[in-house]
């Protein structure tokens, strides 16, 4: 009798059986037309999955015509070497394809799958995984379409790219390897300082190109004074004790998290648990304290919270 065999990559084909065949005869069939070992495959009929190997087709009533679902089973583990002697592990459907691998190292790293190529044993993937020779255990090499080199403090820090990308979204990798926020990246390229919105091809910068980034030393703004007054929790009524009352000479351009870490050496309280307020108003932690509407001479409450949320 015949029956169909339908891939989870698109892929159907025939197959000449017995109904005295047992599920694992009729894999090693398949894998004679498809080469995935038998270990791997997982076979469906309609919502019911032929787990006893052992078993025939009769058993599972599979009749002349039958349709039959190939799967792979379980989930695999990968390593992904990345730029900058960077490593990511991975846990993978081997029945998805090499574009899904790509958008989990985007989620991980931040590197556009735009820019990404995979490479296994020096072979770049495309496709469905399981038809790409990625076993269990396999090692990848993610490179990016186009490179350049970025000179910091004397390091050279590589960064996936292309062409059209914009400085910022250079600037993003480099804060994101290098935790410099993206008003601190002064880049330059062959002297000429490199404006967030414009594309690396406007510059003429190229595959293998080399740009400096210098740190900026930003304005520090007017230096004003603020009293903190610490309180236990967000609903305590009234400060802990007379020793949580501060007064901080701090400049106003300085933004709130800098205000935390001064007042987590100052106060012993970790800045994961400081809630600071102006007012009834949170500070944002991102922005300065100009920005956040602090004056010279304000009161900033500070609350504790113990989940560190």
């Amino acid at each position: 009798m015949g029956i169909e065999i339908h891939s989870f990559n698109g892929i159907h084909f025939d197959l000449d059986v017995e109904e005295s065949e047992t599920i694992k005869e009729v894999k090693q069939k398949i894998r004679s037309k498809v080469n995935y070992p038998i270990s791997q495959q997982s076979l469906m009929n309609g919502c019911d999955k032929l787990e006893d190997d052992n078993k025939t087709l009769s058993f599972y009533k599979i009749k002349d015509g039958a349709s039959l679902q190939l799967w792979i089973a379980g989930e695999w583990k990968i390593t992904v070497e990345l730029m900058n002697d960077l490593v990511i592990n991975l846990q993978i459907n081997p029945n998805c394809t090499t574009e899904h691998i790509k958008f989990a190292i985007q989620n991980k790293t931040l590197i556009s799958t735009k820019i990404q190529r995979l490479f296994l044993n020096g072979k770049e993937l495309e496709g469905f995984v399981a038809d790409t020779g990625i076993q269990d255990g396999s090692i990848l090499v993610c490179r990016a379409k186009m490179e350049i080199f970025v000179n910091i403090s004397g390091r050279k820090l590589i960064v996936g790219t292309k062409s059209d990308d914009s400085i910022k979204e250079v600037k993003l990798q480099i804060r994101v390897m290098e935790e410099l926020r993206f008003h601190k990246q002064k880049l330059i390229f062959n002297g000429t300082e490199l404006e967030d919105d414009k594309k690396l091809c406007d510059y003429g910068i190229v595959d293998g190109s080399v740009i400096d980034m210098i740190e900026k030393r930003y304005n520090k703004g007017e230096l004003i004074s603020v009293t903190v007054e610490m309180y236990g929790s967000i609903m305590s009524s009234g400060p802990r004790e007379a020793s949580a009352v501060q007064t901080f000479k701090v400049y106003d351009h300085c933004n709130a998290l800098e205000l935390k870490l001064a007042l987590q050496h100052s106060l012993k309280v970790a800045f994961r648990q400081q809630r600071l307020l102006l007012g009834d108003r949170h500070l944002d932690d991102y922005k300065t304290l100009l920005e956040n509407n602090v004056k010279d001479g304000d009161v900033i409450k500070l609350y504790e919270c113990l989940c560190g949320c």
